[in-house]
């Protein structure tokens, strides 16, 4: 069903197939949920269904960050739990009638299992007839992490150019590895430097620490860290550098062959 925020709904054709991707990394702070939720509205504006899930149980953030926090009322235990109907749980972006939101609980109750977490997803993905899942998940490896790695066909695996992140990034994609997510990409985010050229040699190092394939590249600027701080995604920010940026990551994600750095002029520096 198409689902409206006043309730109303139209029958629509169904979807061939769902794509799940869970956004990750052990460690904190390297930007997940703020490329999470970006992504996400650069692929809705290229006209696909986007629901994003917080799986951050007791940490949440990505309302804040996707401009939903004064919105939410219920969560994604909610519909695990069964206590109400999966379509009352789902917020419509007013920015973009093609993203769509649902938030983690305030804690992890320790009584959800992997198993109605599972039919919880798929009773929202049918509701929603959605062409993409886009699950955030904290950092760090716990059940949060087991769950959305037990309905993701992808992950993303964020990761900044730090010595501790890349580390963080090769331990997640183990991690995954083991859980049977086949498909595991990196995204590079905070790249700065200056120089392109320059910035292509430290990605071929990630690469080759991680034994990662790479996915896409996310441009340091400080207007991304302002914006999650205010809830504005990448359609109303004014970084060519950034809006560039996602939208390649998008027209990848959606099987395009895009070049790496298409349009990406010449890095910032890190201040």
């Amino acid at each position: 069903m198409d689902i409206k925020p006043n309730g109303n709904t139209n029958v629509i054709p169904p979807r061939l197939s769902t794509k799940i991707i869970l956004f990750t990394s052990c460690k904190g702070g390297v930007g997940k949920s703020t490329v999470c939720a970006n992504l996400a509205m650069a692929v809705a504006k290229r006209n696909r269904r986007v629901l994003l899930i917080d799986c951050d149980f007791g940490n949440r953030c990505l309302d804040l960050v996707a401009g939903f926090s004064e919105s939410v009322v219920y969560d994604i235990s909610d519909v695990v739990f069964n206590k109400i109907d999966c379509k009352n749980a789902i917020l419509q972006d007013k920015r973009c009638e093609n993203l769509y939101f649902i938030a983690a609980p305030h804690g992890f109750d320790h009584c959800m299992e992997l198993s109605a977490f599972r039919h919880a997803v798929r009773k929202l993905t049918e509701a929603g007839n959605f062409d993409f899942v886009f699950i955030d998940t904290p950092g760090g490896i716990g059940e949060p992490l087991n769950f959305a790695a037990g309905v993701a066909d992808t992950a993303y695996i964020v990761v900044e150019p730090t010595r501790a992140a890349i580390r963080a990034a090769e331990r997640t994609s183990d991690f995954l590895a083991l859980r049977g997510v086949g498909k595991r990409r990196l995204i590079v985010n905070k790249l700065a430097g200056g120089s392109v050229r320059k910035a292509k040699k430290e990605i071929i190092s990630i690469i080759d620490t991680t034994s990662v394939k790479l996915h896409g590249v996310i441009p340091y600027d400080p207007e991304l860290i302002f914006a999650g701080n205010k809830g504005v995604l990448v359609d109303e920010m004014l970084s060519f550098n950034v809006t560039n940026a996602f939208d390649n990551l998008a027209a990848r994600t959606l099987g395009e062959g895009r070049r790496l750095f298409a349009n990406i002029k010449r890095l910032r520096k890190l201040k």
